[in-house]
């Protein structure tokens, strides 16, 4: 399951969270280099392996995942996607935030995460 525009990214991501599909996550959404901010306090990651293993985490949660509003600002073969979402987490506080994400075309036509911040603009005030 491939974004062909950069505005299915976040979809994609969504429907294969929910169903806990981790290998898709990882080999249908993010480049190999891509770089994920696992929490507002924690430095950047990068690489897929180190995406799995912070997206492992969340998907152990058990939470269902909602997109409440996106934008995507398009240039060429890269786009800043910003994401309005939520996570309801059975038995506890629900998280929400605001991404600030760049995807880039890939070279098969397809979308994926270069820079995954899921937090926005929290990481300025961590």
């Amino acid at each position: 399951m491939g974004a062909t525009e950069p505005e299915q990214v976040i979809d994609h991501f969504c429907k294969l969270f929910n169903s806990g599909d981790l290998d898709g996550l990882i080999n249908n959404l993010y480049e190999d280099d891509a770089v994920f901010i696992p929490s507002p306090t924690d430095a950047p990651i990068s690489g897929k392996a180190n995406v799995a293993a912070a997206l492992k985490g969340f998907l152990a949660l058990g939470g269902t995942l909602s997109v409440l509003t996106t934008t995507t600002i398009k240039h060429g073969d890269i786009a800043l996607t910003h994401t309005h979402w939520r996570l309801d987490i059975p038995g506890a506080e629900a998280m929400e935030s605001v991404t600030a994400e760049i995807v880039r075309r890939q070279p098969d036509g397809t979308w994926k995460y270069a820079i995954d911040n899921p937090w926005g603009g929290a990481v300025l005030s961590a």
